[in-house]
């Protein structure tokens, strides 16, 4: 996942936790009735998830402290990676205050757990039946002891041959956590012909497994693309959700839209983008420009000259284009 800021919308509904009644009376109560903690809660309605992104150098994810964003009422912290082929998690920089203090401001929490995006250590893992259940045991007590409200699995990188041990693997982590109340949503990649970033999906299979199924719209040109482009075109944007199967399963397909933009740097032979936060159309990098709104992309747009001759480009993501 290559943003620093990610929004997914969808919907939902549930029950909040009912504490038990007491009645009214005048005698003093010796012996209170022992209450039973209160299960994690769903929220009814449409939901709009944020990913509370740690960028390199921040040592704890901040949102749940922030004002509360508007139109956003679920935060996922990215706190855990499973870090071998015996299923143990690794923990960054969790906080037991965060999710108390994101469900004072009206928010759930859905902690995001990655593989570590390790093709050969999710093989290994996947392999293992001891470590599957190592993994599933951890997950459910980190539930528990950060007091969450569902998990978000990012599982990326994976073997097309392993794709159908990823799914049984999912349904292996998200029975035990919907047992408990837990909410379990997945990401998955645009279809694709790339084995392990798209292929190693069964997407239909996974969405029988989870709640919601979370379609990363994004990346039409990443990091790595040998051209300039946007992030996340309107057209290809439309185009991805259409090839996608998930919402077969029950409707249970969220759209994610990352709000990060790339400034390209175009050279000779290649282009090499900086990832900068998305901002709205009077913000330009600091270069005094103002960008162009470009209805086929539906985003904004500038340019700009750089050093030694480079020409810098940027698809704008903020308000209007996410709209």
């Amino acid at each position: 996942m290559d943003c620093h800021f990610g929004l997914c919308l969808m919907t939902f509904t549930g029950t909040a936790c009912a504490r038990p009644a007491q009645k009214e009376s005048a005698e003093p109560v010796q012996n209170p009735p022992v209450r039973e903690p209160c299960r994690p809660q769903k929220t009814e309605g449409p939901v709009g998830l944020v990913w509370d992104w740690q960028a390199p150098g921040e040592k704890t994810s901040t949102l749940a402290k922030e004002k509360k964003l508007p139109g956003i009422n679920v935060l996922s912290p990215s706190w855990f990676v499973i870090r071998d082929t015996e299923g143990n998690i690794e923990v960054k920089n969790a906080s037991p205050d965060y999710a108390p203090q994101a469900h004072a401001s009206g928010y759930k929490v859905w902690a995001l757990i990655t593989n570590g995006f390790d093709p050969e250590r999710t093989h290994g893992l996947l392999d293992n039946p001891a470590g599957r259940r190592n993994a599933v045991e951890g997950i459910l007590a980190l539930a528990k002891q950060y007091q969450l409200d569902g998990i978000n699995l990012d599982f990326e990188n994976i073997q097309a041959a392993d794709s159908d041990r990823l799914t049984d693997f999912v349904g292996e982590i998200a029975g035990p956590l919907q047992q408990g109340g837990y909410t379990v949503s997945i990401d998955v990649t645009v279809p694709s012909d790339n084995g392990n970033w798209s292929r190693c999906y069964d997407r239909k299979a996974l969405a029988e497994k989870v709640d919601y199924v979370m379609l990363m719209a994004y990346d039409e040109h990443s990091r790595l693309s040998p051209k300039a482009g946007s992030v996340a075109s309107l057209p290809w944007v439309e185009q991805g959700i259409r090839n996608s199967p998930e919402g077969s399963a029950g409707g249970k397909t969220g759209v994610g839209d990352a709000s990060v933009l790339r400034d390209w740097k175009e050279e000779t032979a290649s282009q090499r983008p900086d990832p900068v936060h998305g901002r709205g159309p009077e913000a330009d990098c600091g270069k005094g420009l103002v960008p162009a709104w470009h209805s086929e992309e539906a985003q904004y747009y500038f340019e700009y000259p750089g050093t030694g001759g480079l020409l810098h480009r940027v698809w704008q993501e903020e308000a209007r284009s996410l709209a």
